[in-house]
């Protein structure tokens, strides 16, 4: 049994999948305007010539970064081709000026003290397909086996890349499996018109300008994830009910049932989620057998060190250390797709003699990252039981938005940020208000929260004043 749990909040959105009672993905988005998808008509503002890479202003707070190996892997915007041949690659000083205009599409929200990351190669993608108006290849999914099924994707991709007279890229997803020529032809002609329509923002807006929001963040979310072993997709909010029950019939799905959630407590505390949820801050994570992980993230990497615990394994010494590290896998690697966790990762496996148990306890780890979509590569299990995981990092993770440094050992330790104190004492404003009899209610908050919360959320106090019809008052 598997669900779809979305908690729609002012500030943020959380969604939750859950196996037979288990969390096995969570996503946390907080308002932010450089969104992943998100196309904007930037301006260059700086080049820097001897790193190849150029700061591109799409309206943000901190600049866009596009690198050359970004440029390279995608069009000469002017000149409309693809740049496959090797001497046709361009130093990207040759290519840009400072106050230049740039259709660009960000690959990466801004992270930390970097700005988003952004390419040149724009793509839309759908239910079934993805277009990708620089491209010119037509694609098939390989989760797509049967030959049969392959051409007749192939006969349509072509066939509407005629119809539209444009000579762009077009990829068939796994979705595309079974479905009929003319709902994926209706998706091809929905995007190709909002490329259109992008086009003519490009023309007539100012740079910085935003010229195409990606979908709403659970669209999206669904867009990736919503498949037949889903059950159920539960809801707290009344628009995003609307909104799902809109994309749902539009893309021709049936199988999970939508419901909607109208009880006073969170969605999450009501189908005991909550304890879950709150373990993703945790830096030690139990794990079957009496083992337990140590997580530690550095600006450059993050570490999981393996530990036995109260573990207690067979006589035979390899064979219990190998028991242990398999079930370490399945943790770890849980962990990493609930985390989000990116970039370079370093596992300390418990050490193992047998070079066929290393070899066991790689494939273990790798069937067990392939969960999720998102692309990885690991090294060998070295000498000293350390493996190096690369992954590509899509989203922030979890844990990032929730912890600043901490002020007195400078980094050695995290504290809450003091955004994700405000953000929980305003859920749990909302929810006494919404369950409390009392017209009048009193909150005692800590003097800078009191102060920030009045400084930058007070449009939501006012809101649930009005909504819940209620006096609030801060100590």
């Amino acid at each position: 049994m598997k669900q779809i749990y979305i908690n729609n909040e002012d500030f943020e959105i959380n969604i939750a999948i859950v196996e037979n009672g288990k969390l096995i993905n969570f996503w946390t988005e907080r308002s932010t305007y450089a969104k992943t998808g998100n196309i904007y008509k930037g301006k260059v503002i700086k080049v820097i010539n001897n790193m190849n890479f150029t700061f591109v202003d799409i309206g943000d707070e901190k600049p866009g970064f596009l690198s050359e190996k970004a440029y390279n892997e995608s069009l000469d915007i002017d000149a409309m081709k693809v740049i496959n041949d090797e001497n046709e690659r361009k130093n990207i000083a040759e290519v840009f000026q400072r106050g230049q205009d740039i259709l660009v599409q960000v690959v990466r929200p801004p992270y930390k003290t970097k700005g988003a990351r952004l390419t040149t190669n724009i793509t839309l993608p759908g239910y079934y397909t993805v277009f990708s108006p620089n491209s010119k290849q037509i694609g098939i999914s390989k989760k797509v086996i049967n030959e049969k099924e392959r051409r007749r994707l192939r006969e349509i991709l072509l066939k509407m890349r005629e119809k539209i007279s444009s000579n762009v890229g077009l990829i068939a997803r796994t979705t595309a499996e079974g479905i009929s020529n003319k709902q994926i032809e209706e998706e091809i002609k929905q995007n190709f018109k909002k490329w259109q329509n992008i086009l003519k923002s490009y023309k007539k807006e100012k740079a910085p300008a935003l010229l195409y929001e990606e979908e709403k963040f659970y669209l999206r979310i669904l867009r990736e994830t919503l498949n037949n072993s889903i059950n159920e997709i539960i809801v707290d909010s009344e628009d995003v009910y609307k909104d799902i029950k809109k994309y749902t019939k539009k893309a021709g799905i049936n199988k999970p049932k939508l419901k909607l959630y109208n009880g006073v407590d969170s969605i999450f505390k009501y189908y005991n989620l909550e304890n879950q949820i709150n373990g993703l801050k945790s830096r030690i994570i139990p794990f079957k057998k009496g083992g337990y992980l140590k997580i530690d993230t550095t600006e450059a990497l993050t570490v999981i060190d393996v530990n036995s615990g109260k573990f207690k394994g067979e006589s035979d010494v390899e064979s219990s250390i190998l028991m242990l590290n398999l079930n370490a896998a399945k943790e770890i690697a849980r962990q990493i797709i609930l985390r989000n966790i990116g970039g370079f990762i370093v596992v300390d496996f418990i050490d193992m003699q047998s070079e066929e148990n290393k070899k066991i306890l790689k494939k273990e780890l790798e069937q067990e990252l392939s969960k999720s979509k998102i692309y990885f590569k690991t090294t060998e299990i070295n000498e000293f039981g350390l493996l190096v995981i690369s992954r590509k990092r899509v989203v922030d993770e979890s844990g990032d938005s929730f912890y600043d440094i901490c002020p007195y050992c400078n980094g050695n330790g995290v504290i809450p940020s003091k955004e994700s104190i405000c953000l929980e004492q305003l859920k749990k404003i909302k929810y006494i208000c919404k369950s409390e009899k009392k017209k009048e209610i009193v909150f005692n908050l800590e003097p800078e929260i009191k102060q920030e919360i009045q400084k930058r959320f007070s449009l939501y106090i006012k809101k649930y004043e009005k909504e819940y019809k209620k006096k609030i008052i801060f100590n």
